[in-house]
């Protein structure tokens, strides 16, 4: 390892190398927010100069390893840390570049800080001073080259960052002067600490290992970069470039932006297990069980079932697009519903069909009773324990696929399972929809446009702009409409006004408002009333308390029979087993080898190691004496001194007790 001192600029301006940047890497991922910063460093460093000051600014470390090139070719400098940092200070050079007026001072900053001269061959990877990764090169070779790049590229952030620099440096030229003098007095003045890395003498100098270690100036590492980085950067440069351009750059085209949380649903359908949302907070956490979980498999097995994966993937986000309309129907109700806990049993079941172990028919079915179940549990605002519920349902895929009746396997699965992820009942849900205020129910357009589409077999287009929800009996009383409900028509309104018997779709543009119910019926019998308007409305006298309660019990019945219908013998079934408490199993628990916390204080972990016992301040413990000497060493001490340990612990937020 050499480390050195030097200065940003006379870094950049060597004529005998190219800075490449790896595909293990990242793509360029810096904001406004951060270019401002870099921005506003070097007009406080030139104003301090300019001032008499003799000021520098120290721009961090930028490490390296270099690789062997062909004769004639400017040596290659691998970019392990300062990709964003670099890149960011070649747009700004080349946006300095393409708005000064004085040619000399254009062609010398091209030449000395963005282009190789040295270089005999046309190959613009090799005369240009830096290589970016697959993803971010067409667009940054246009910008260097001058050229006007396509329209699909402008949305990439080297595109934006250059355009935000072109100008922040207009509004310099207009407000304060000649932008040039930002590069002698400002930018020239940046230094860093050079650090090049030489593993083939040095095996300790990882670069593997150095990368992981390093702590971006710029945005952490996500989930996904680390991943990229462990199944590449031990590769031979061939190696990785095959392997990245063939899986992962499919990958990232495939599910843009989505590559984090698609890791750990595919860490949750491998394993059968789940594990916690990919965020900042975790991602290093859930890098390290990724290891754990592939150790041992070669880097192109996993990047094969990787992107083989991240095409169903894309189904499931889209909500749609596999070639099947009955499918796709599924999908695309099951992404209104936002079920994003389910994607790893999702995945697993739409592999069954493409590998042929589901016919089109049986997955439409499957799909369609899971649907159901989510939609029933979504009516009742019900949806906790599904995200340590549904990864776990991968296990049962196999046991559906041996069945005969896809559809009713589905829901004996669905309803065999524990009470907080019950499957409910007709009985539960009249019930709770007799008295919901619906209106304010996140899916009430949603299901409304269901029971249209059952009625009339066409739904209607959620996204046009004239369909709306109406109020029968309006939300603001007029005195004709108080007259017409009675002396109760305080009462009435309160009770009633926001329940989905009072409640139906128009495509209409102006406001209904509190007309009368003679008027809204002419509305609803015309082009703007959709038969769900017409249905058990137009067909009364008077809309009053027994009208809405008739329509109530109407629409309801008709949504749990038509829409939402479940098998029979489970209509007013319980649909779920009662848990029955146990001893406290870590493995039965799936626990062994995660981390717990104490409730008392979540800095405190242990270590699950076997199904009884746990590692804390390198012993081994049972949970039980553990708790008790942590409940005394903060003050927490019961005074009969007897503990349940399970209720004093929590795995992913929840006590071990709830979940025995």
């Amino acid at each position: 390892m050499v480390p050195k001192e030097m200065k940003l600029l006379n870094m950049l301006s060597n004529n005998d190398v190219t800075f490449f940047i790896p595909p293990y890497q990242r793509n360029y991922e810096w904001t406004d927010e951060q270019c401002e910063v870099f921005f506003d460093d070097i007009v406080k460093t030139h104003d301090r100069n300019v001032q008499g000051h003799a000021s520098e600014h120290f721009f961090g470390s930028i490490t390296f390893f270099q690789t062997e090139t062909a004769f004639g070719q400017p040596d290659q400098l691998v970019l392990i840390d300062g990709q964003q940092r670099i890149t960011t200070t070649m747009l700004f050079l080349v946006a300095l570049r393409d708005i000064l007026q004085d040619v000399k001072l254009k062609n010398y900053i091209d030449a000395k800080y963005l282009r190789n001269n040295n270089v005999s061959s046309d190959n613009d990877e090799y005369k240009i001073k830096l290589k970016q990764v697959e993803t971010d090169w067409a667009v940054y070779k246009h910008i260097i080259l001058g050229e006007e790049p396509a329209e699909s590229e402008k949305n990439a952030a080297v595109y934006r960052n250059y355009q935000y620099f072109m100008n922040k440096l207009r509004e310099y030229q207009k407000e304060v002067g000649d932008p040039a003098s930002l590069i002698d007095k400002g930018l020239n003045r940046f230094s860093v600490i050079s650090i090049e890395l030489q593993p083939d003498k040095n095996e300790w100098e990882n670069p593997q290992e150095i990368f992981e270690s390093m702590n971006s100036l710029g945005k952490p590492l996500s989930l996904a970069d680390l991943v990229r980085n462990y199944l590449l950067l031990g590769l031979d440069a061939l190696t990785q470039d095959e392997l990245y351009k063939k899986y992962w750059l499919h990958i990232e085209k495939t599910i843009p932006g989505q590559i984090s949380n698609y890791i750990r649903d595919f860490m949750q359908w491998h394993t059968r297990s789940p594990f916690k949302k990919a965020t900042e907070a975790n991602y290093k956490e859930l890098y390290r069980t990724f290891k754990g979980i592939f150790m041992g498999l070669q880097s192109r097995t996993i990047l094969e079932q990787l992107a083989k994966y991240a095409d169903i993937y894309r189904w499931i986000l889209q909500g749609g697009e596999t070639g099947s309309d009955e499918i796709d129907y599924e999908l695309k109700d099951l992404q209104t519903l936002r079920v994003t806990t389910a994607y790893s049993f999702l995945m697993g079941l739409l592999a069954k069909w493409q590998d042929g172990t589901f016919d089109t028919h049986d997955m439409s079915e499957a799909l369609d009773a899971f649907r159901i179940y989510c939609m029933r549990r979504r009516l009742m605002s019900i949806t906790s324990a599904e995200n340590k519920l549904f990864p776990v349902l991968v296990n049962r895929i196999d046991e559906l696929a041996a069945s005969t009746d896809k559809r009713q396997k589905m829901f004996e699965i669905l309803a065999s399972l524990e009470s907080n992820a019950r499957l409910p009942n007709d009985l539960e849900l009249t019930r709770y929809l007799e008295t919901a205020n619906f209106y304010n129910y996140q899916y009430c357009k949603f299901v409304l446009a269901l029971l249209e589409e059952k009625i009339t077999k066409s739904r209607p287009n959620m996204s046009e702009k004239v369909l709306q929800i109406e109020h029968i009996m309006p939300q603001t009383l007029s005195e004709e409409w108080q007259k017409e409900l009675g002396p109760d028509y305080d009462t009435i309104h309160q009770e009633l006004v926001n329940t989905i018997g009072n409640l139906t779709l128009i495509r209409h543009n102006q406001e209904l408002s509190n007309k009368s119910f003679a008027e809204k019926k002419k509305i609803y019998e015309g082009k703007a009333g959709l038969q769900i308007a017409r249905d058990e409305i137009t067909n009364q006298n008077k809309w009053d308390k027994n009208a809405i309660l008739h329509r109530t019990q109407w629409m309801i019945h008709y949504l749990l029979q038509n829409v939402l219908p479940i098998p029979d013998a489970m209509r007013k079934a319980n649909n779920f087993t009662i848990k029955v408490k146990r001893g406290l199993s870590f493995k039965d628990l799936g626990l062994i080898g995660k981390n717990i916390n104490f409730v008392y204080d979540e800095s405190i972990t242990a270590k699950v190691k076997t199904d009884k016992e746990v590692e804390f301040e390198g012993k081994r413990w049972r949970l039980t004496p553990l708790t008790k000497e942590l409940c005394r060493r903060l003050g927490k001490a019961s005074k009969s001194e007897s503990y349940n340990g399970a209720q004093y612990w929590e795995y992913d937020g929840d006590k071990l007790y709830s979940l025995m």
